[in-house]
């Protein structure tokens, strides 16, 4: 039997729409996010757990449509908003109006899945050219956004699962971002070396 995690979620009422988030802190979850030199989002996780629970996150957004919410903890690292701009169309005022909304709502639980392992069976047919330009990536020092696609999703899961069940320290997506974003690096910090 698969283990899961019981998750903060809040309901999220803006105009005529209801958006769902999960709402972390990155102290929390032992993950730190930082945009560094003006051209680098860097998503830092402790360990291999704290990699497959990335990898879960991921694959529930990716299912619910909910919007990932990774609060930063002090100046050092910045604020990590993740959703499927298609499903949920977001623009800037909603981004200034969703980090005041999100302090003053009291979450609910929710059970996910937890990943624990890689499955090797989706490299057999990976065709490289379907996830080409799925994330788009924008920070800046308080706050990172990844608007990912179905298919961006997909390759968020399987890259953190893979880094949490081998010896690769880190995974670069420049390549599955469109032209404008700025490259996402993904790193397990204890077989980063």
């Amino acid at each position: 039997m698969s283990q899961t995690i019981t998750i903060p979620r809040i309901q999220l009422k803006f105009q005529s729409a209801v958006w769902t988030a999960v709402v972390l802190r990155q102290k929390d979850i032992n993950i730190k996010v930082k945009e560094e030199l003006g051209h680098l989002l860097l998503v830092d996780a402790r360990d291999c757990p704290e990699m497959f629970l990335l990898a879960s996150l991921f694959q529930h957004a990716m299912y619910t449509h909910d919007i990932i919410y990774l609060a930063r903890e002090d100046d050092s690292s910045c604020d990590l908003l993740v959703f499927n701009g298609a499903i949920t169309p977001i623009n800037q005022r909603d981004l200034k109006n969703l980090k005041t909304v999100i302090k003053h709502i009291q979450p609910g639980t929710y059970t996910i899945p937890l990943i624990d392992s890689h499955g090797e069976s989706m490299w057999k047919t990976w065709q490289h050219w379907k996830y080409d330009e799925q994330l788009r990536v924008m920070a800046n020092k308080d706050l990172a956004i990844i608007n990912a696609s179905q298919l961006g999703y997909e390759l968020l899961i399987h890259h953190c699962a893979y880094l949490a069940s081998s010896y690769s320290g880190h995974s670069h997506f420049d390549q599955y971002s469109t032209k404008k974003s700025i490259e996402l690096i993904i790193r397990n910090m204890k077989r980063n070396n």
